[in-house]
């Protein structure tokens, strides 16, 4: 079968994998020279990346950052394919090539630009005094991860930006071609792009509180970073999935990659919204005997943990009544 007869799928994996390896890369050449170029400290530095308070969470924000490159790559090959009626391009090779260089510049600049962003804010919100301070009362440690959630934000818009203007460019070097046509996206592949949306959101929360997290609880181990960092993210994303296979109207008249963005995100944040108003409902009915009974607790800690997970199957379930409610309503 010639690249002309590859259905659109084909063509949007072969994208999204290309970019996915690529920002991997990267990455493997950025941490290579942290731990091989000149340092005067470079056997703490190559000591610190062998003890889990720092591979823990370097290796769930990489895996963070190429899911949510892959899946802004494929869904951007997939709106282009479908915009223009067409299953394939021309040049394929063409395409791919002229992809990988702008994003390859594309993503030296953004990385470059975000740490310089980082080093001048942290020298203005670490200042008594700051906006975060005056206007909302936040200690250091509250502007730290205000400062790192806010970086985190802006910087996942930027990539997704940055792939969306890196493929629109790449496909002036190539025309449509192919049976007419693309695929449109099925309820599983809303579902899956829901909860990878999930399990990114879950990974950049937990780097940013386990950071402050890391110094009230020095005596951590593998166990409970791996539980943290991984075990819990991937936990997530199959229950969002499944979920949402639930939840999500037959059939599904308005799929897209955007609104599946949305769905995992709303989900996500209502949960998040939901659970820090009940959980300072809870903490405020116990007594100092009780905190201290739920802090060293690991029957507390399941139940938490069963609880998150049903306010997330709620936001779920919520998310897609608000950004479905049209859809299936002739069935109903």
């Amino acid at each position: 079968m010639t690249d002309l007869a590859r259905p659109a799928p084909s063509l949007a994996w072969r994208i999204a994998v290309a970019a996915v390896l690529l920002r991997l890369a990267y990455t493997t050449l950025v941490q290579a020279y942290s731990l091989m170029g000149p340092s005067p400290y470079l056997d703490q530095v190559r000591e610190s990346f062998t003890q889990p308070p720092v591979l823990a969470p370097l290796l769930a924000n990489v895996a963070s950052t190429l899911l949510i490159v892959g899946v802004a790559a494929w869904g951007a090959t997939r709106q282009w394919l479908a915009r223009h009626n067409a299953s394939a391009v021309d040049q394929p090779g063409r395409l791919l090539g002229t992809f990988l260089a702008l994003q390859a510049l594309y993503t030296l600049c953004l990385t470059s630009g975000v740490a310089i962003a980082q080093n001048a804010m942290l020298a203005t919100l670490i200042k008594s005094g700051s906006l975060l301070e005056t206007w909302f009362g936040l200690d250091i440690a509250g502007r730290f991860i205000a400062m790192n959630l806010l970086i985190r934000v802006v910087t996942v818009l930027l990539d997704i930006i940055g792939i969306c203007l890196a493929l629109r460019i790449a496909a002036w070097t190539a025309a449509p071609a192919g049976p007419p046509g693309s695929p449109a996206m099925t309820r599983r592949d809303v579902a899956w792009i829901c909860g990878l949306t999930v399990l990114a959101w879950q990974t950049s929360v937990s780097i940013i509180l386990g950071g402050y997290l890391q110094m009230q609880t020095l005596d951590a181990g593998w166990a409970q970073y791996a539980l943290g960092y991984w075990v819990l993210p991937v936990v997530l994303l199959a229950l969002t999935v499944l979920v949402c296979l639930k939840v999500l109207p037959r059939p599904l008249e308005r799929p897209g990659i955007g609104r599946a963005v949305a769905l995992g995100s709303v989900a996500f944040w209502f949960a998040q919204a939901l659970g820090i108003g009940l959980g300072l409902i809870v903490l405020m009915s116990m007594t100092w005997n009780q905190l201290a009974w739920a802090a060293q607790s690991h029957a507390a800690a399941g139940l938490s943990l069963l609880a998150y997970g049903a306010l997330l199957a709620l936001g779920c379930l919520v998310a897609a009544r608000w950004l479905h409610r049209r859809d299936g309503a002739a069935e109903r």
